[in-house]
This record gives structure tokens, C-alpha cells and sequence, in this order.
């Protein structure tokens, strides 16, 4: 559905030429600024996840439950009360430069860690703060980087800015998902074919790859800002993002408070709590219990790899698949599709014993279901984030970081006890405190958000 909205003539850009002024972005060029930046970012969160991954079987459970529990906290807290300030502060790509930076360090510190045995407590703990620091605000930079790209492909295509969301949100999950599951497969690679340095040449090539992606980052200039924006902006000032502009009552709200701000005012973000902490609880569960428990005792360390690129295949296969359903059935049907891929994860391992679970022939649809269920995560979903939330992205990221966070950490703190406790934990209150919202003040919504209740 095109907009009727006339398009610059060559008069108007060869003025433009004239005085200076930056010229109108085409479609290419903010296509291409957008997989760019998409690219190194991915590049560098693949290696990321990749050692998270490994964590448990290659630095032994303690540790890395220990890890995986500090940079889960950091990721929350810096989420929740620091994101939508630094993002403001330094603007989505600026915040996006020097959050890979700090993303190296957390992948250095695994190397450092092998290298110098005894520092590894140390080394792996600041590298996990500081990964969760940067986690904290990367994702929501993302999120902003990502909105404001696909309202500017939307305009300058002269089409709705809901069809760019899906369609953007695919071409980011193929990157992403399908650059993850290479940097995986050289896991499954080098642990298989090399000696006891196995270790030390992973986390080597991990981290080269984290250090060039950030610096290639670097490289990449800025999206330009929407023209709208700087039609309405006469003291020349382009670097307003719709965070400094949210407002009550006429008075700026504090950069530390705007993602509590938001659930305070918006109840939609609540709503779309169930299937963000659903995804942050089954991914811990993947690294820490399936990875680095199951399958490390039943097939070997060296499956670890080739079954976490299962993850990353199938979900890079059906992103764009997902996008073109998103965009023709809606984002809910999707969003439903992948919340009844983690209820049906939950009843597997609930209902089947270590021994039966640990063969291939389960293991790999296992495996291949939760690509699917991360392929919606990681599109539709943070679309619908972007089409509903437009008025103050880095808030809307944030709470959808902190909400995934909050499954994250579930699973580090409950698996202390034990397996079956810590779904209980996480299942039965989260669902009553939900179902309470849904009765006592959001009925009205039912219509808008019918998938969201029913993943609940």
C-alpha cells in the first residue's frame, strides 16, 4: 500500500546540492546502511552466544552458572534503569559502536581464562559484568537503530511503515541467525579435530572475530535522520531521538526512569512480558542444563556445537518465511506459533528422562523446534515491539531486554535447587500474575493482543 506523497524532483536536489545539504536517502542506501550495521553486530553477538554456549562445558558448571547469573543481573538492572539514557545520550549507533566494544571483552575473557588457569574465576566474572553492561543497552540500541531504519525505508519506499518492520525484521534474523550458526559449527569443528588446545583456539578465533566486527562497526556511517524529523527540527539539531522527546506534562522525564515510565503508562508492555520472558527462560535453560548437562553427558562435548548450529539453521530458514506470514496473517499469529514451540519444549523435558532425551533422533527436532521458536523472537516479535511502541523506542526496547532477562535469571538462580522446582518457579507464578492483569484492567485490550493472552 503506497503512501501519495510526492518524491523530490531534480530541481529540489540539485538546490539541495547547492546549499550544502544532506541529500534525500534512498531505498539502497538505507537498505544497505541497515545490513551493514546489522552484519558486524551479528558477527559480534554470534561470538558472544557461542561462548555462552560453551560456558558450562568447557569452564565446568560452577562457573559457568556463576557467570551466566552475573551477566543475566547486569543485563537486567542495566536494562531497566540505565538503557534508554545511554542510548539518548550517544544515540543508537553510537551506543551500538561502544557496547561491541565492551562485547569483546566478555569474549576475551574466556581466552584469558584458558590461558591463565588461575585467573579465570576473576577474569570470566568482570567479563560476564561488563558483557551484561553492554547487553543491557546493545539490545536496546538495536531495537531504536532498527525502528528508525524501517520508518525511513517505510517513507522513502512510500509504503506502511508495518509491511518494512516484517520485512526488515527478517532480513536482521537471517543475518544474525545465519551468521551465529557458522560461528557454531566452527565450535562443533575445532573442538572435534583439535588436541587439548581445543579450548585456547576456539576463544582465539572468537575473539578475533569480536574485535573486527567492532571495529568495523566503526566504519559505518550513521542512518540518515527522517526527513520529517528534520523538517521539524529549525535550530538544525538531527540527533533528537524520540527518547529526549517523551514527555508528562510537558516536563522531560528522568533519562534513569523512562522504561519504568513506560509500563507505568503503556499497559501493552506488560502484556508482551509472557512471550519475551518465555524466550529468556527457555534460551538459559538451552545453554545451561540441555548444553551443559544433557547433552555433554550423554553425547559429548564436541555435539555441543553442531546441535547449538541446529538452533541457528533452522531459525535463519524460516526468518524470512516468518516475515512474509507476519506481514500477510499478522505478528500475533506468529507470536503465538512460537510460545506453543516453548510450551511444548517445557513438556518434553518434563515428561522424558535424561537417558530417553540423550540420543540424536531427539535431540535434533528438539533442537530444530527452539530454532523456530527463536526465528519469532528475534522477528516478528521485536516488529510488533516497533510498530506499537514508535513514540519512545529505547523505553519499548528496554523493557522487552529486562522482560527476557527476567527468564534468564530465573533459571540461574531456581536450577540451585533443582530442574523440576525452578520450571514450577518460574511457570505458575509469572502465569497468576498475568492472568490477574488480564481480569482487573486490560480486558479491553483482549482484541488487540488476542495471541498474547493465549501464549500465556
Amino acid at each position: 500500500r503506497r503512501r501519495q506523497a510526492r518524491k523530490p524532483d531534480g530541481a529540489a536536489m540539485s538546490d539541495a546540492r547547492g546549499h550544502g545539504q544532506r541529500l534525500p536517502p534512498t531505498a539502497g542506501s538505507v537498505l544497505s546502511n541497515f545490513m551493514l550495521v546489522s552484519l558486524f553486530f551479528s558477527l559480534n553477538h554470534g561470538c558472544v552466544t557461542s561462548c555462552l554456549a560453551l560456558a558450562s562445558s568447557q569452564l565446568g558448571p560452577a562457573l559457568g552458572g556463576y557467570s551466566a547469573g552475573v551477566l543475566y543481573l547486569c543485563y537486567t538492572l542495566t536494562a531497566l534503569l540505565f538503557a534508554p539514557g545511554i542510548v539518548t545520550r550517544l544515540g543508537a549507533k553510537g551506543s551500538l559502536n561502544w557496547g561491541l566494544v565492551l562485547y569483546c571483552a566478555y569474549v576475551g575473557s574466556y581466552a584469558l581464562a584458558v590461558i591463565v588457569p588461575a585467573l579465570r574465576w576473576p577474569a570470566v566474572i568482570v567479563g560476564a559484568a561488563l558483557g551484561g553492561l553492554a547487553a543491557g543497552w546493545l539490545w536496546t540500541a538495536q531495537g531504536g537503530y532498527f525502528a528508525a531504519a524501517a520508518e525511513l525505508y517505510a517513507h522513502v519506499l512510500q509504503i506502511e511503515p508495518e509491511l518494512t518492520t516484517s520485512f526488515l525484521s527478517g532480513v536482521f534474523a537471517t543475518l544474525y541467525l545465519g551468521l551465529e550458526l557458522g560461528l557454531k559449527l566452527i565450535s562443533s569443528y575445532v573442538l572435534a579435530r583439535s588436541s587439548g588446545d581445543a579450548s585456547l583456539k576456539l576463544f582465539a578465533i572468537y575473539t578475533a572475530v569480536a574485535v573486527f566486527s567492532a571495529l568495523g562497526i566503526f566504519c559505518v556511517s550513521p542512518i540518515p535522520p527522517h526527513p520529517l524529523i528534520s523538517a521539524e527540527s529549525p535550530s538544525g539539531d538531527e540527533t533528537q531521538t524520540d527518547g529526549e522527546r517523551f514527555h508528562d506534562g510537558g516536563r522531560p522525564q528522568p533519562k534513569l526512569l523512562q522504561a519504568v515510565d513506560l509500563m507505568r503508562k503503556e499497559p501493552k508492555v506488560l502484556l508482551l512480558a509472557p512471550i519475551n520472558t518465555s524466550f529468556g527462560f527457555m534460551a538459559s535453560l538451552m545453554n545451561f542444563y540441555v548444553n551443559g548437562v544433557l547433552v555433554k553427558q550423554t553425547l559429548g562435548a564436541p555435539s555441543i556445537g553442531l546441535l547449538t548450529s541446529v538452533i541457528s539453521g533452522v531459525a535463519t530458514v524460516v526468518s524470512l518465511p516468518l516475515s512474509w506470514l507476519a506481514a500477510r496473517a499478522g505478528k500475533s499469529v506468529v507470536i503465538l506459533l512460537g510460545a506453543l514451540v516453548f510450551l511444548g519444549e517445557v513438556v518434553v523435558l518434563l515428561t522424558y528422562t535424561p537417558e530417553q532425551l540423550g540420543h540424536w533422533r531427539v535431540l535434533l527436532p528438539f533442537y530444530a523446534a527452539h530454532g523456530v521458536g527463536r526465528a519469532v523472537w528475534e522477528g516478528p516479535n521485536r516488529a510488533l515491539t516497533a510498530d506499537f511502541f514508535s513514540g519512545n523506542r529505547e523505553a519499548a526496547f528496554a523493557n522487552m531486554i529486562m522482560q527476557a532477562s527476567n527468564g534468564h535469571l530465573c533459571v540461574c538462580v531456581c536450577f540451585c535447587f533443582s530442574f523440576c522446582l525452578s520450571l514450577s518457579f518460574f511457570m505458575f507464578p509469572f502465569s497468576f500474575f498475568v492472568s490477574l492483569l488480564f481480569r482487573a484492567h486490560y480486558y479491553r485490550s483482549f482484541t488487540t493482543f488476542p495471541a498474547i493472552y493465549l501464549s500465556t
